[in-house]
């Protein structure tokens, strides 16, 4: 898992995933399995929050390797989204 400190840390993830638009399917809350479009690969990402920050983990190679990938930052969009539609 990597920890999610702000929007910097994520950026060449998040233009990655802005070029390849991968498909997020909610598992369940905090569980996402992401899907490049162009390959069909499916990895599943997993989002958290302890103490106050925020975590994810892919299991792509990148993933598996603790970088931030596409997959994860689509994700972490994903994650932050619905926990802003839970709290109001």
């Amino acid at each position: 898992m990597i920890q999610l400190t702000s929007a910097a840390t994520l950026r060449k993830a998040i233009t990655k995933a802005r070029t390849v638009k991968p498909f997020v399917r909610v598992r369940c809350f905090g569980t996402y399995t992401v899907t490049n479009k162009q390959t069909g690969a499916s990895y599943t990402v997993e989002c958290s929050k302890r103490d106050g920050k925020r975590f994810a983990a892919c299991t792509c190679k990148a993933g598996a390797a603790r970088m931030a990938c596409k997959h994860l930052a689509k994700a972490a969009l994903c994650d932050t989204g619905i926990q802003n539609m839970r709290a109001h």
